[in-house]
């Protein structure tokens, strides 16, 4: 199966209510034991016959983040207004550090549509992304 790390991509679709939910991985994994990094793409589309107000927040474990020291394990990126069948792609880099071991590990994905403004929520779809650490 490593062979297969080597071209970098995996794509899993969930689409659930008022969303459908694409992520891709590049490279698929991180290297044990070395600050490096993965991309992870989203594209997210309303499939709703409405408008929503989005937002995305990202949550990972312990020894990975979304920044180069691995210090914020929470990201949150406010979309605006998605209309209907609207797709909006993100990149978002996930760390790794020297004490990130080998294993798998999970990215978690909320989609949240909210109510009026972003303190109220209307709706939420949870993806777990597994990311494996070789």
């Amino acid at each position: 199966m490593a062979f297969l790390d080597l071209f970098g991509k995996k794509q899993v679709v969930a689409s659930k209510g008022d969303y459908e939910v694409n992520f891709e991985l590049h490279p698929f994994r991180l290297v044990a034991g070395k600050n490096n990094s993965v991309d992870l793409k989203i594209q997210l589309t309303n499939t709703s016959g409405r408008k929503l107000l989005t937002a995305v927040v990202l949550k990972t474990q312990k020894t990975l983040g979304f920044d180069q020291s691995t210090i914020s394990q929470e990201r949150e990126i406010r979309l605006g207004e998605l209309l209907p069948e609207e797709v909006k792609n993100l990149t978002i880099p996930v760390y790794a550090t020297q004490r990130t071991g080998k294993g798998e590990y999970r990215v978690l994905i909320y989609v949240i549509s909210h109510y009026r403004s972003y303190s109220y929520v209307l709706n939420e779809i949870r993806v777990d992304v597994p990311l494996r650490v070789a």
